[in-house]
């Protein structure tokens, strides 16, 4: 399992409900036949051949470890996921093994299938990137390539023929379980053929990426412990050879056996995904009150599939495919079937006899190849959707007849294409854009960014959509909102000082009940106050010779609202007691200090974070300079590239890639500077808190928008 809450969490609930504990009896049954045991062999002068059997096993363990730990690889991952018409970023961590000496590796679809970044760790706790070669859900299996000094070579594990595999065998799960260092455990086979137990429904079915993996797959059942971390890490044999990747665990741990993972690693190498035939048959047992003992049922067909076309019709029995008998008398049969029709040459015809109405028929029906289920989503945020193409899957799933245009999988609330009126929903497939046709998604990012040009505004764009059998158009403003200027308030005069509120519980422990004003709290440094001589402690009751009516907590504002009302530059004379003497302190008013909502804005959307220029209360009031320099990281994108990379609400970037930045207009420049080498990482040096620290953040350059 990948270190993430996935579907196997809802199977697992789903077979624990019908679990029980054994019977008080049993037990004490079994504590019986183990004395019992423990007895025997001891009276028979075992044990002493049993300590040798145990150190021989350990050895034997030792060695088969020794051969696939050096391949063993911990892999990191930075995942992108959809919702709600955005694309968010997690962090996931799954194991893998390297099958080749050009660091080639597999895992499971599940972990590396959408991942953004990758970064794996070897055996020796070195740390290298990673790039996906190919993914293949409908066997969970997928192929990244580690990256390595030119014509390093790296340490390789084989494969076993999985036929070798028996029930009862021991074997070895390695991986990297909750994220943790490489580990071992050891159990043993106890199934060989293991499926989704039908009782289970509706949680029998493992979909990945719209793929039902039981569909293709009958998994090795073991017990060796498994967690969340070790999904993609090799079940191994006691020869230290690969006869499986463990995937899933409900009760029993579960693994892809090899033969399955060999095949689908080296197609991905080869052509970059996996090559299968498809004529659209579903398939399923023979019934039980069927009096049949061979062949196999066919379910359901699918429209102008090459099965519809052949003749081919639900209720029909295929006795054979090619010449070959075939029979699905049990669930674990169908997995097997789906191979065969899968491993069939593409576009091919393929000879299959049927039984229909107890006569035999004879279809020649052509194959093709099959297709994705469901094609990578991508978010437009010029339309605040996520979209995919449409392949022929979710084009009979629409009632669609064609498959070009763009999907819509979901929405972004205020959103340009929410705002649009009528709005776009999740399932509308836009067809044109500005008179424009619109194919694929491809096609939607180019037209998008030709409508849009140059323009810091959005621009109106007249788009047509299908809306299941209906056709159509609204107005969508597309583009990103720019940050605009705020501009400046107008400057009120201001005491360089903090303040609190000297409420009649304060003054009479303080001594000077009836006393009604404010007790300075902060004065500034290198401001007017400080050098007027103003003190922490000092009681102000009067502002140039007007009472300050402040006695209660929510009077806070009584005093700044006095003092607004005067002129910047003018003095001020305040009525103090200091230590319960009374005495006046003149100070020159200042312009009051620019307000968070007044500084400059920078927003990065390949980072997904926007900042502004530092204000006074940003100031580090305890150093005698108060600087404001850097620049206040205001918003983080949930799920953006800045989150993963740990930057938050409230840091002061001081610097990137280590050139310091005072303000905005610096942090922009610098940006620029990055955004047009796009290096794998980008450092940003941060103030937080009481503390300094660096943020290294890797973005996905590959997204042009």
């Amino acid at each position: 399992m990948k270190m993430k809450a996935v579907q196997y969490q809802m199977i697992r609930r789903g077979l624990l409900r019908v679990l029980r504990w054994p019977s008080p009896r049993l037990l004490s049954l079994w504590a019986l036949l183990a004395v019992i045991a423990s007895v025997s062999l001891a009276s028979s002068g075992l044990t002493q051949e049993i300590a040798t059997d145990s150190d021989h096993f350990e050895q034997t363990v030792q060695q088969a470890i020794s051969r696939v730990k050096p391949a063993l690889i911990r892999i990191m991952v930075v995942e992108a996921n959809y919702d709600e018409g955005r694309e968010s970023k997690d962090e996931a961590a799954g194991s893998g093994v390297v099958i080749s000496p050009e660091g080639y590796a597999v895992t499971n679809h599940h972990v590396a299938g959408e991942a953004k970044s990758m970064v794996v760790t070897l055996s020796t706790k070195e740390e290298l990137d990673a790039t996906l070669v190919g993914t293949d859900p409908l066997s969970d299996i997928a192929v990244i390539k580690l990256k390595g000094a030119p014509g390093r070579k790296f340490a390789t594990a084989e494969f076993a023929d999985y036929s070798s595999v028996r029930v009862g065998d021991r074997v070895l799960a390695m991986g990297s379980p909750f994220a943790l260092s490489q580990s071992v455990t050891t159990g043993m086979v106890s199934n060989v053929e293991m499926i989704m137990p039908e009782f289970m429904w509706p949680f029998n079915k493992l979909e990945l990426s719209g793929e039902d993996v039981g569909s293709m797959v009958r998994w090795i059942g073991h017990d060796a412990l498994i967690a969340g971390g070790n999904s993609g890490g090799p079940l191994v044999n006691l020869q230290g050879q690969i006869i499986g990747i463990n995937e899933i665990d409900f009760a029993l741990s579960g693994a892809i056996p090899s033969n399955i993972v060999r095949d689908v690693a080296e197609q991905i190498i080869k052509n970059g995904h996996v090559v299968r035939s498809w004529l659209g048959i579903d398939i399923q047992p023979l019934l039980k009150s069927s009096t049949l003992t061979v062949g196999a049922l066919v379910g359901g067909i699918v429209a102008d599939s090459p099965a519809s076309k052949a003749g081919l019709k639900s209720g029909d029995i295929i006795k054979q495919i090619n010449g070959k008998p075939v029979t699905v008398r049990f669930g674990e049969d169908v997995p097997i079937f789906n191979q065969t029709i899968a491993a069939l040459p593409v576009n091919q015809p393929v000879e299959i006899l049927v039984s229909r109405n107890g006569k035999d028929i004879t279809v020649r029906p052509t194959t093709v190849e099959r297709e994705e289920a469901e094609p990578k989503e991508r978010e437009l945020k010029a339309w605040g959707i996520t979209v995919r193409n449409i392949s022929s899957p979710i084009a009979r799933d629409l009632g669609r007849d064609k498959m070009s245009g763009a999907m819509v999988t979901g929405v972004t609330t205020s959103g340009p294409a929410a705002d649009a009126k009528p709005p776009i929903q999740d399932k509308d497939v836009i067809v044109k854009v500005g008179g424009r046709p619109i194919k694929s998604v491809a096609e939607l990012v180019k037209v998008t960014s030709d409508v849009i040009g140059k323009s810091k505004e959005r621009v109106p764009a007249l788009v047509e959509f299908d809306r299941k059998t209906e056709r159509y158009v609204t107005v969508v403003r597309l583009g990103i909102d720019p940050l605009r200027d705020p501009g400046l308030e107008a400057a009120k005069a201001w005491v360089p000082i903090g303040t609190q509120v000297l409420t009649s519980d304060v003054a009479q422990a303080l001594g000077i009940a009836e006393t009604q004003g404010v007790r300075v709290t902060e004065v500034y440094p290198n401001h007017s106050a400080a050098k007027a001589g103003l003190k922490v402690g000092d009681i102000i009751t009067k502002l140039d010779g007007e009472q300050i009516e402040a006695s209660q907590p929510q009077d806070f504002e009584v005093f700044p609202a006095m003092v607004r009302e005067k002129t910047i530059g003018d003095m001020a004379r305040l009525s103090v007691l200091r230590e319960k003497k009374p005495m006046t302190i003149e100070v020159e008013l200042e312009p009051s200090p620019k307000l968070p909502r007044e500084m400059k804005r920078y927003r990065s959307e390949a980072f997904e974070f926007t900042a502004r220029n530092a204000t006074f209360s940003d100031k580090d009031r305890r150093r005698s300079t108060g600087a404001t320099a850097g620049v206040v990281v205001e918003s983080v994108d949930a799920g953006g590239w800045a989150a993963v990379g740990r930057l938050a609400v409230g840091d002061k970037i001081v610097s990137v890639q280590h050139i310091p930045v005072e303000n905005v207009q610096q942090l922009s420049e610098e940006m620029d500077k990055v955004r047009q080498q796009e290096p794998r990482s980008v450092v940003f040096q941060v103030k937080r808190g009481n503390t300094e620290l660096f943020v290294e953040i890797q973005p996905d350059w590959t997204v042009k928008q």
